[in-house]
């Protein structure tokens, strides 16, 4: 890695749009592992999946853009983000393909998940939808099968 490149590195840890994700919007850094007891708190959840943003550049994008979608929603108090690694031993579990993701919870139970970077407007149409959604059992990452004729 020559300088240029060293100097262009983001150190997600330091930055502060994840600083502010955590600070200001509450939102705590979680471990696969930590999900069950995350899970376990009443009320609404949130919980971001991002990536480094080394690797993908919209990863700075959902740091602004889910707490904003979220000061319509107040009721959501448990708000976790698991980053890169974490994130994708963790993923599986809810069977989404696009990055970066919200999903959202209540009692601990799937509602949705909004994945992908989305223009504003369907964002908040997608958010409205999920959240008046009742739960259901997340979908799985699907594995395809290869017939042998």
């Amino acid at each position: 890695m020559n300088k240029v490149e060293m100097a262009r590195k983001i150190d997600l840890a330091a930055h502060p749009l994840f600083l502010r994700l955590k600070e200001l919007h509450g939102f705590t850094e979680l471990a696969p592992e930590d999900l069950e007891a995350f899970l376990a708190k009443p009320g609404f959840g949130a919980i971001l999946f991002i990536e480094d943003p080394n690797r993908m550049k919209e990863t700075l994008d959902e740091l602004v853009i889910a707490p904003e979608l979220l000061k319509a929603y107040p009721m959501v108090v448990n708000r976790g983000v698991l980053v890169a690694e974490r994130a994708r031993l963790a993923a599986n579990r809810y069977g989404f393909r696009k990055w970066p993701a919200m999903v959202l919870t209540r009692d601990g139970k799937y509602l949705g998940v909004l994945a992908g970077l989305m223009e504003w407007g369907d964002a908040e149409r997608a958010m409205a939808e999920v959240m008046a959604s009742e739960p259901s059992r997340p979908p799985t990452v699907g594995i395809p099968v290869n017939r042998i004729n």
